[in-house]
């Protein structure tokens, strides 16, 4: 085992804590967190080498003893700790490409977390907010004479507006009113800058115990209320809350709070936080001033809301949500907002047009759900903020047990979101000057139509992504997809010059990797142009592997790698890649693409059975796909179906009059190896001349 060297006694990595003692993860609540036994070990080893680059092979040597492993072993548990650790951008789990692992912690010696029973009370004040009731203190300032006495009746008459609120007490120039809703109670206070009488009113708010006002004799004189306290420091005209009322609000929702620090309040122990609350201005919120390489496509996930409210749903929502959030966070081409920000509108009614602002957002997924004893019932809506039309909607009914698994649901919700996103922004590229369109509509309908691979389209596709590359000079994505654009180019047989498309391709790639050398989306267009136009396959290899080992549920890289496989004659372990690719998207937007190359391994595994169906499935979504065409023959003739091998060539070349077996020798990275000789010499056999 590596020795420990200069490690602190806790460790902060993002929202959880290592704690060194124990050698086990926290969660923020103190709460011990799972991790599977290989997994948990080399966050061990990399907790004991905080900001010390720890090689793969030490990481297999230690965690693996005496057992032959490959490095999708380690890249396995690597995705494990960096999906329980919520560190989708590999911040704090640093990859050092081709040498090891890095572990970056937020903040060492990380406060204690909190014990049982406050972890209880915390989470008690979360799901049960009706636990607590909001007291209102107000004070008369000003009064014209010291024997006059402040009007409480126009008081409760203004209660009367917010349907909620009761006085519970008063005096001379004071009174408290208690509210179930900490919402109608700052909006009461709020309203309350003077009296109609001329003079002021100061005001403090904050949270107690239900059922106080029953055991307080005199609850305005007694020091366990703060709300009297926090009126104490208020000014004329003015609402001072505790943090416990700012924190059931959101600032740049309901209301403005200025942090006014730790007061001491009228004989008071300890100080407490206090904040001036005020109205809320948009004019006041601060707008994220974003790079234009970060403007892709922004997606809202607002927790279910149960149709009805049970101990059982009153997270569900929230669970759900999480599941999505987390899902749709893989996505390089996607912001998605984070939970904790898109909480505020589970309990709230907003339009559309509240939550895209508020939140930032292009599109909104939100809707309901029902709950039995085995299943989930969801309502989902999927909609565009800025035209506020409903882009996708579904009633889907899955099982409690595999959606707290995350098994298939989550998943085909999330491919369901993203190919609504990609039709409607194809949608809107073909009818929509260039000059005229937004950054990721530029990307996503680019990437639609080149692999829609009919020929305007396809040069449309060119368009829109140089024009992007224009735009934004130093965006990763764009490169990358105009580098895969340049190899179809080629596959397609639309180029003269495929040396020429070779070079353009390599340039864009290289480019990319330059801009992030770990982008995922580069390494696997690189690998991509390394592969079919350059033919260097271990170089390809290199760029696969890295690529994964980022994200090793990267559909794109999984199938690539598994193509290349396919190239060498590894016939199994391109079958394993691409079959994984298809589970790991399902209702991509580009599938047939998917299940082409799925096909093409299958030959390479000689399963032609598999490989006649997989190309059969990829034609009734696209029938122009040359390359699978070419797949289909070979795996019919193969199986001994002549007649219909040679029909599909017949096909085949009304669409590529120009192939030969020669031209297909001369541009296929399989060329060198025995399943290309023998793939050629089949296609000689369907009919393809030579």
């Amino acid at each position: 085992m590596i020795s420990k060297t200069n490690v602190p006694n806790w460790v902060r990595l993002g929202n959880f804590t290592y704690d060194i003692r124990q050698d086990c993860l926290l969660d923020a609540a103190g709460g011990h967190v799972s991790l599977r036994p290989q997994s948990a070990q080399i966050l061990s080893i990399l907790v004991e080498n905080l900001g010390q680059t720890v090689t793969k092979e030490t990481l297999i040597s230690v965690v693996w003893q005496d057992v032959s492993v490959t490095d999708d072993s380690l890249t396995q548990c690597i995705a494990d700790i960096r999906r329980t650790l919520d560190d989708t951008d590999r911040r704090i789990l640093q990859t050092r490409p081709k040498v090891g692992y890095l572990l970056h912690p937020t903040q060492q010696d990380a406060p204690v977390p909190q014990t049982t029973e406050q972890r209880s009370l915390t989470w008690n004040q979360f799901t049960n907010p009706g636990s607590k009731s909001t007291w209102v203190c107000i004070e008369a300032l000003n009064l014209p004479s010291s024997n006059q006495k402040f009007d409480v009746a126009s008081l409760e008459n203004h209660t009367a507006g917010t349907g909620d609120g009761r006085l519970i007490q008063a005096n001379g120039t004071a009174a408290i009113f208690e509210f179930t809703n900490v919402f109608a109670a700052l909006n009461f206070a709020l309203g309350l800058s003077t009296s109609p009488h001329g003079y002021a009113y100061r005001i403090g708010v904050d949270l107690v115990p239900k059922g106080l006002a029953d055991t307080t004799q005199n609850p305005i004189n007694t020091m366990e209320v703060r709300a009297a306290n926090l009126s104490s420091i208020a000014q004329s005209a003015e609402v001072v809350t505790s943090v416990d009322v700012r924190d059931q609000c959101y600032g740049e929702l309901d209301f403005d709070f200025e942090d006014l620090g730790h007061q001491m309040l009228p004989n008071a122990k300890h100080a407490v936080r206090a904040f001036r609350a005020g109205m809320n201005k948009a004019a006041l919120r601060l707008l994220p001033n974003l790079a234009t390489e970060d403007l892709l496509p922004t997606i809202a996930i607002i927790p279910l809301t149960p149709r009805v409210e049970t101990e059982d749903t009153s997270i569900m929502g929230e669970i759900i949500a999480d599941d999505l959030i987390s899902a749709i966070s893989r996505s390089a081409d996607i912001n998605v907002i984070s939970r904790l920000s898109t909480t505020v509108f589970r309990t709230k009614t907003a339009d559309l047009a509240k939550m895209g602002s508020v939140l930032g957002a292009d599109f909104v997924l939100s809707g309901t759900f029902m709950k039995n004893d085995t299943q989930i019932i969801m309502m989902l809506e999927f909609s565009e903020v800025s035209t506020n039309n409903v882009l996708w909607s579904d009633r889907i009914e899955v099982d409690v047990t595999a959606l707290l698994s995350g098994v298939g649901a989550v998943d085909d919700i999330v491919s369901k979101m993203r190919k609504s996103i990609a039709l409607n922004e194809v949608k809107r590229a073909r009818s929509t000057p260039i000059s005229m369109l937004r950054n990721y509509t530029l990307l996503i309908g680019a990437v639609g139509l080149m692999h829609r691979l009919g020929p305007a389209d396809f040069e449309l596709a060119g368009e829109m992504l140089t024009a992007l590359i224009e735009r934004s000079p130093d965006q990763p994505a764009a490169l990358s997809w105009m580098a895969r654009w340049h190899v179809l180019r080629v596959q397609q047989g639309w180029s003269d010059d495929p040396q020429k498309e070779a070079q353009l391709a390599l340039a864009c790639s290289t480019k990319a990797l330059n801009i992030d050398p770990e982008n995922a989306l580069a390494l696997t267009s690189e690998g991509f142009v390394l592969t079919n136009l350059l033919h260097q396959l271990d170089e390809a290899e290199d760029r696969y592997d890295a690529a994964l080992e980022a994200n090793p549920n990267d559909a794109n890289g999984r199938l690539l790698r598994g193509t290349l496989f396919a190239f060498q004659g590894r016939g199994q372990a391109a079958k394993r890649d691409s079959e994984r690719a298809l589970h790991l998207a399902p209702l991509d937007p580009h599938r047939f693409f998917f299940l082409a190359l799925a096909a093409s391994a299958n030959i390479a595994a000689e399963d032609y059975e598999r490989a006649v169906v997989l190309a059969k499935a990829s034609l009734r979504m696209n029938r122009t796909h040359t390359s699978t065409l070419r797949v289909k023959a070979v795996a019919q003739m193969r199986l001994g179906d002549e007649e219909a091998a040679r029909e599909t060539t017949r096909e085949l070349l009304r669409l590529q009059p120009n192939l030969s077996v020669r031209a297909w020798l001369r541009n296929s990275p399989s060329a060198n190896f025995e399943v290309g000789r023998n793939f050629a010499a089949t296609l000689r056999e369907t009919g393809v001349p030579e």
